[in-house]
């Protein structure tokens, strides 16, 4: 488009009311045709709250808020509405101080106000320029650091060489050879030792095995006659007629007592044998 910024720009706009605020959002196109970005403060923002300050601060405010939001400049926005109509008061700022770059007032319909600001905006977006970019420092070159000097030679007198005394070795006179008589010398193997066997270890160790099966031999004669008294218990319920044991049942657990208490009867009279082997092994123990 003939006429705007050759580079896209960008500023802040500050409404004053809320018909302000609802004028610089049908802006937003208009200004996007002629490369200029828009930024709007919220109305809690630091930008806004500069509208508060008295006028000889204002600008100064303003000004300070444009360089924190990085735009080119700084537009104030006012706007009423009366009839159907529309009239919005542009105030561009520089952020050079919050000088007044430009004054535009325009009136028209609120159904089309986008439209009808068109001319002003171009010529607003003529006048921002965007800032220039901030010289970067040039990088220092590191300083050159002097090459160390080589430590100086240090050259050592020659050491001359000292003569070498030597000595004759003293002649050694040979010694006579000696007789020597070898005598046979007599080896006596040594006694051998033998352990002797722990006395009693054979004694304890039969002992605890007669013990163990007395105690097991108790133990069966006493399981066989427990059987034996419950199977006769059985028999005289039935001989009783309290028990409904059929004949052949009766003989049959008659049988089986008999055989309970004659193991019990062998298994006591065994325990009974080991037991008095087991007393006469532990008497002879150590």
């Amino acid at each position: 488009m003939a006429g705007t910024s050759a580079s896209a720009t960008s500023v802040l706009v500050v409404a004053e009311n809320d018909a302000a605020r609802d004028v610089a959002g049908e802006l937003v196109e208009a200004f996007g045709k002629v490369k200029v970005k828009m930024k709007v403060a919220g109305p809690q923002a630091p930008a806004s709250q500069c509208l508060l300050r008295p006028s000889g601060d204002r600008n100064h405010c303003l000004a300070q808020a444009g360089e924190t939001a990085f735009v080119d400049a700084v537009l104030q926005l006012g706007a009423t509405n009366s009839k159907g109509r529309t009239t919005v008061t542009f105030l561009l700022l520089s952020l050079d101080d919050g000088k007044l770059i430009k004054k535009e007032v325009a009136t028209g319909p609120s159904a089309n106000l986008g439209g009808a600001l068109k001319p002003v905006i171009a010529r607003i977006a003529r006048l921002v320029k965007p800032r220039a970019a901030e010289p970067k420092p040039e990088p220092k070159p590191d300083p050159v650091k002097p090459e160390p000097k080589p430590d100086p030679v240090v050259k050592a007198d020659p050491v001359k060489p000292e003569p070498v005394k030597t000595q004759p070795e003293p002649v050694k006179r040979q010694d006579a050879p000696t007789k020597t008589n070898l005598e046979p010398v007599v080896v006596t193997p040594p006694e051998s030792v033998v352990a002797p066997a722990a006395k009693g270890s054979g004694i304890t160790v039969a002992a605890w095995t007669s013990t163990g099966l007395a105690v097991a031999a108790a133990g069966v004669a006493g399981t066989f006659g427990a059987m034996g008294l419950g199977a006769r218990s059985q028999l005289d319920q039935n001989e009783a007629g309290t028990s409904p044991l059929s004949r052949s049942q009766a003989n049959a657990l008659a049988a089986q007592a008999n055989t309970n208490f004659s193991v019990a009867l062998g298994a006591g009279i065994g325990a009974g044998v080991l037991g008095v082997v087991s007393a006469i092994l532990w008497s002879q123990t150590p």
